[in-house]
């Protein structure tokens, strides 16, 4: 099966430092499509510089990326703009939403940007999405009127409302309590079941848990992987102690 996401000898030196700090140096890396991958590692490590640059809101300092054989590398700006609302959806610790429109109608403007002649399935599949997620009932509402939760869910279906190839979450837990965690990784895991191609980045062994595959990153090489394979809530206990013993052996 041929990759849905690719990175080869992935770099990022930032030079405004004195000396340059190299962040990643040399990261390979293949997700398939349809897999959950999950990744760790150490405060400092380039986990989320890994994910700005697979998902090209970042440009790497060397190396090749490409998205459904797409070189992200080669697009000029513009293009990768048009790439990242039609092909990519993501997720981050923080909403991002705009204040002045409804929970509902933050889910759709993407959504419409991106296929501005479909206008109508737009807003039929975005009605759909907040069904399936739960949060119809608060669409109308302002995006102080909402839980952390229901937040991260309208998030989801943002993420989702472009129909796209891969789905990337940074932290998407971090300012979460435990419960909300639950709720969110929930609608995550239900995400990756419907087909969708995740990747996340986390400090959570029990979010890293959820993922088909793990890796860790260390002084931005990836030095590890475990593959957990598929997620259900039977064994959630039993992955989350294997998840526990492998981050100890790596030295988180």
């Amino acid at each position: 099966m041929n990759p849905v996401l690719q990175a080869e000898q992935l770099t990022k030196t930032y030079l405004s430092t004195d000396p340059p700090t190299q962040v990643l140096g040399g990261v390979d890396l293949a997700v398939t499509p349809g897999e959950f991958l999950a990744v760790m590692g150490a405060s400092g490590s380039g986990k989320s510089t890994l994910l700005y640059c697979i998902s090209g809101m970042d440009r790497p300092t060397s190396g090749r990326v490409s998205i459904e054989g797409t070189d992200l590398t080669a697009l000029d700006d513009n293009a990768m703009a048009r790439l990242r609302l039609t092909s990519m959806g993501f997720v981050f610790q923080q909403a991002f939403f705009l204040g002045n429109l409804s929970i509902r109608d933050n889910i759709l403007l993407p959504a419409l940007k991106a296929t501005p002649k479909a206008q109508a399935e737009a807003v039929v599949r975005v009605d759909a999405l907040m069904e399936r997620f739960g949060i119809a009932h608060v669409g109308s509402h302002g995006i102080t009127e909402v839980s952390g939760g229901q937040l991260q869910r309208a998030s989801i279906c943002r993420a989702l409302a472009a129909e796209p190839t891969i789905v990337f979450a940074d932290e998407p837990t971090g300012a979460l309590n435990s419960a909300m965690t639950t709720e969110v990784m929930g609608a995550l895991t239900e995400v990756h079941r419907g087909g969708s191609t995740l990747v996340m980045v986390t400090h959570a062994p029990d979010c890293a848990a959820r993922a088909d595959r793990v890796i860790y990153l260390r002084d931005g090489e990836v030095v590890d992987s475990l593959s957990l394979g598929t997620w259900t809530a039977d064994d959630a206990e039993a992955r989350e102690i294997a998840m526990l013993e492998w981050l100890r052996t790596n030295g988180f």
